[in-house]
C-alpha cells in the first residue's frame, strides 16, 4: 500500500507549519510522530533524542526506568515523544543505553538510516524476549528508522514500526519527517542556549551596575558618611512617592544630585527631569520661563513658548534657588500647587499640568517669610518634606572619596597619569573648612591637577596656602593662629565682596553688577553675602 501524493503533501505542510508557528518542542515532536503513527499500517511512531540523566524530566522525577535502562545515568537515547498501539510500553521502553542492540540505537551510531523488512527475522541484533513478544502481538512486520542530524551532529532518531513492508516513498516520507524533526530539535536547543546567555548576561549586567553603583555612589553621589547617609535614607523614603520635597543648604553642596536621584527613584523616572535656576532668570521673564508665553503676549513675543512647567508633564521639575522667585511669581507657583493648572503669559485659557516638584534653596526661607520676601503659604506648600544637604565641613570623612573621584575624572579629561594626592595635601583639604563645598572642592582639584607636573598632586599651593610643618594648614575658622599680617580668608572674602558691591554701587545683577566684577552667579554672591552677613545698605553707609 502507498501514499497518495496528495496525503503526502498534506502531512507536510501540517508538519511544517507547527515547526514554523510552535516553540515548544515536545508539541512540535508529538505532532509529527501522530501524522506518522496515522498512517495506513503503522503500529507506532518514535522519536529518541539523545540526553542525560538531568535533562530528561522522566528519569530527574522517577530515575531510570523500564527493562531497557540498567541504572543509565550518562548519555543515552532518551524516548521523547510517542503515538500509536505501542504507546502503553512507552515506560519499559524510556531509555536505550548507546551500546543497547536495537535499531534505534544503531542507527544512531552509525548515522545512517536503516529500513527493515521484518523486525522480527532481523538477526543484526537480537532482541531481548519480552521485546520479541510484545512485537508479535501486535502484529509487528516492517520497521525503518532515521538518525536526525544537524550539519553532522547526530540529536537522536526517529523510527516507525508497520504491519507490512515499507515503500520507498514512506521510507522517503520518514527521512523527511526527520529533516523537519532534527530543525526542530536544533532551533529549540539553540533558543534554550541563548534563553540562558540571556539570563547569565541580565545576572552579570545586575552585578556590574551593582559594582558601578558601589564605586560612584548613590546615583552618582560620592561619600559614606553618617551625615550623608542619613540624607540618602530621607531620598530612599520620599522618592517613591509624590510629595513636594523642599532640598535647602549650602551653594555647591549638590542639590540637583539629591534631586535627580529623588526622580530617578520615583514612577516618574521614564518621564523628564526639568530643571531651572530660578536666580539666573532675569526677573522680567521669569513667568515667561516657568509657564511659557503665547505669541503677541509681550514686546518680542513673536513665537508661543512653551514654559518649564509644560515640559515636565508626567515628569518631575526641579526648581533651583527657588528663594529668588519675585512675590508676583510666587503667587502663580502657588496656584499650580494647589490646582495643577497654569496660564501661558498672554493666554485666557489654564491648562492643566501633573508636575512632581522638587525645590532648592541656600536662603533661610524661614528668615524670608519672617521679612517679607517669601510668602508663607508657598514656604508652607514647599516645605512639605525637607532635606536639608551638610555640607563638606560636616562630613571630612567624604573628602578622600572625592578627591579619588575628582582625580579619576581629571585623569581622563587631562590625559596625565594622576594617581594621588601628597599626604600633606590631603591633611590640608580636610582640614579646610571649604566655604564653596563640593564645587569648590572640584575647582580646586582641577586646577592643582592642571598644575601638577607629576602623577601625586599638591594642592595646598592651588590654593594660595601652605600646610604648616607639624600641623594642619591655616583655614578659616579652624586650625593653628596665623602668623601675624595673615587674616583669615573669610575676612579676606568680606572685605573684596563690599570692595566690588561698592564699585558696583550696590547693584548685585547685570553687566555692571557686583557678581560680573567677582566673575560669579548672581545667586552664588547673594548667598555669600548672607553668609557673611553683608548687605547692600551696609556697604553704602560705609
Amino acid at each position: 500500500m502507498t501514499i497518495p501524493a496528495s496525503s503526502r503533501l498534506e502531512l507536510l505542510r501540517q508538519i511544517t507549519r507547527q515547526v514554523a508557528t510552535t516553540e515548544d518542542l515536545p508539541t512540535v515532536l508529538q505532532s509529527i510522530v501522530m501524522a506518522i503513527a496515522g498512517l495506513p499500517g503503522i503500529l507506532t511512531s518514535r522519536v529518541f533524542l539523545l540526553r542525560d540523566f538531568q535533562q530528561c524530566d522522566l528519569c530527574r522525577v522517577r530515575g531510570p526506568t523500564g527493562v531497557l535502562a540498567g541504572g543509565v545515568t550518562g548519555p543515552a537515547l532518551h524516548l521523547s515523544a510517542s503515538a500509536g498501539v505501542l504507546s502503553s510500553q512507552d515506560e519499559q521502553h524510556h531509555v536505550l543505553p548507546l551500546d543497547f542492540p536495537v535499531a534505534p540505537v544503531r542507527v544512531f551510531n552509525t548515522r545512517e538510516p536503516d529500513r527493515i523488512e521484518s523486525i522480527l527475522a532481523d538477526q543484526r541484533h537480537p532482541m531481548p524476549p519480552e521485546v520479541v513478544a510484545m512485537l508479535q502481538a501486535v502484529g509487528a512486520a516492517g520497521a525503518a528508522a532515521y538518525p536526525l542530524l544537524s550539519q553532522g551532529e547526530a540529536l537522536g532518531v526517529i523510527g516507525m514500526v508497520s504491519t507490512r513492508v515499507l515503500s520507498d516513498e514512506e521510507f522517503e516520507l520518514l527521512g523527511i519527517f526527520a529533516d523537519q524533526a532534527a530543525m526542530a530539535i536544533k532551533s529549540a536547543y539553540l533558543y534554550r542556549d541563548l534563553a540562558r546567555y540571556r539570563d547569565r548576561l541580565e545576572v552579570e549586567n545586575a552585578y556590574l551596575q551593582e559594582e558601578i553603583q558601589q564605586e560612584r555612589g548613590f546615583e552618582g553621589i560620592i561619600g559614606d558618611s553618617p551625615a550623608l547617609r542619613a540624607v540618602l535614607r530621607k531620598v530612599q523614603q520620599v522618592s517613591r512617592v509624590e510629595t513636594t520635597v523642599l532640598l535647602t543648604g549650602e551653594t555647591g553642596t549638590g542639590k540637583e544630585l539629591i534631586a535627580r536621584a529623588l526622580h530617578e527613584g520615583s514612577p516618574r523616572k521614564e518621564r523628564p527631569l526639568i530643571k531651572v535656576n530660578c536666580g539666573a532668570i532675569p526677573q522680567g521673564v521669569v513667568e515667561s520661563e516657568l509657564f511659557g508665553h503665547e505669541k503677541g503676549a509681550f514686546t518680542g513675543a513673536l513665537n508661543r513658548r512653551i514654559g518649564r512647567f509644560e515640559l515636565a508633564h508626567n515628569g518631575t521639575l526641579f526648581m533651583d534657588e527657588v528663594g529668588e522667585l519675585p512675590l508676583d511669581t510666587q503667587v502663580k507657583l502657588l496656584r499650580v500647587l494647589q490646582e495643577q493648572e497654569f496660564e501661558r503669559v498672554g493666554a485666557t485659557r489654564p491648562q492643566q499640568v501633573d508636575v512632581r516638584l522638587v525645590a532648592a534653596t541656600n536662603r533661610d526661607l524661614d528668615k524670608e517669610v519672617a521679612e517679607n520676601r517669601f510668602r508663607s503659604d508657598l514656604y508652607y506648600r514647599l516645605n512639605v518634606f525637607p532635606i536639608r544637604i551638610p555640607p563638606l565641613r560636616e562630613r571630612p570623612s567624604d573628602i578622600p572619596l572625592l578627591v579619588r573621584h575628582f582625580l579619576a575624572q581629571f585623569q581622563r579629561k587631562l590625559a596625565k597619569p594622576l594617581k594621588g594626592v601628597t599626604p600633606d595635601s590631603m591633611t590640608w583639604l580636610e582640614s579646610y573648612h571649604w566655604p564653596g563645598n563640593v564645587r569648590e572642592l572640584q575647582n580646586v582639584l582641577e586646577r592643582a591637577c592642571v598644575l601638577a607636573d607629576s602623577p601625586v598632586v599638591e594642592v595646598s599651593e592651588s590654593l594660595g596656602a601652605r600646610p604648616r610643618s607639624g600641623g594642619a594648614p591655616t583655614a578659616t575658622g579652624n586650625g593653628p593662629t596665623a602668623p601675624a599680617g595673615i587674616i583669615p580668608l573669610e575676612e579676606n572674602e568680606r572685605i573684596h565682596i563690599r570692595r566690588a558691591l561698592a564699585a558696583a554701587n550696590g547693584k548685585v545683577h547685570g553687566p555692571a553688577g557686583a557678581a560680573a566684577m567677582l566673575g560669579i552667579n548672581p545667586s552664588t554672591l547673594r548667598s555669600r553675602m548672607q553668609k557673611l552677613g553683608i548687605t547692600v545698605k551696609t556697604v553704602a553707609s560705609s
